[in-house]
């Protein structure tokens, strides 16, 4: 399997071809959406124009007064100029963020991140549970609605708004308190976070410093 290259990553081992287009087609376009802050591939409606014409991707950015701004790439129906033009009002349609595709696409690049950490294909109860709701999700159709399992919502997956330092993969603790040991994450470019997917390591104490 590959960290997508498009979100920073590189290859790192490999499976199967079906797991690699499977994933790569239903699952991952979602994390890549997710990572890249795009509300995806929009249609825009308005007077000077009849219909609904394509207005390319849209990517969630902030301007220099903090403010936020949608940075249209891509290709786009030269109507689309026109509506922006036009002034007045106009509609633009984007599709639905699928939440648990993103979800369960992260949890996979974590799981990858996690062997090739270990250097084994784990074969603990938690890591064949793993892998079985990720070879369901793979399987099911396109547009099949995806429920996240208890397994999954226990891994956490998170995002910063920091710059990405590409191809950076880092192990990091968390801190737990009194009652909480301490939680290992797996970062990716420094853009979004995964909780350690397998079994939890253990026997770790994070050192006090001196006040």
């Amino acid at each position: 399997m590959f960290h997508r290259h498009s979100i920073g990553g590189n290859a790192v081992t490999l499976t199967c071809e079906r797991c690699n287009n499977e994933f790569g087609s239903k699952l991952e376009p979602h994390l890549q959406g997710w990572y890249e802050n795009s509300i995806g591939k929009a249609k825009m409606s308005g007077a000077a124009a009849t219909g609904r014409r394509f207005a390319g991707e849209y990517l969630g950015r902030e301007n220099a007064a903090g403010g936020f701004i949608l940075f249209q790439q891509g290709k786009r129906d030269s109507a689309v100029d026109q509506i922006l033009q036009n002034g007045g009002s106009s509609e633009m349609i984007y599709p639905q963020a699928d939440t648990a595709r993103t979800h369960i696409a992260a949890v996979k690049t974590a799981y990858l991140a996690a062997c090739v950490a270990m250097r084994v294909v784990p074969s603990s109860p938690r890591a064949e549970a793993l892998r079985a709701e990720l070879l369901a999700a793979r399987d099911a159709p396109r547009s099949q609605r995806l429920e996240l399992s208890p397994l999954m919502k226990s891994i956490r997956v998170a995002r910063s708004a920091a710059e990405p330092d590409s191809g950076e993969i880092v192990l990091m603790v968390e801190r737990g308190t009194e009652r909480t040991n301490p939680r290992f994450v797996l970062s990716f470019n420094r853009l979004f976070a995964v909780d350690w997917p397998l079994e939890p390591i253990t026997g770790f104490h994070v050192v006090e410093l001196p006040a």
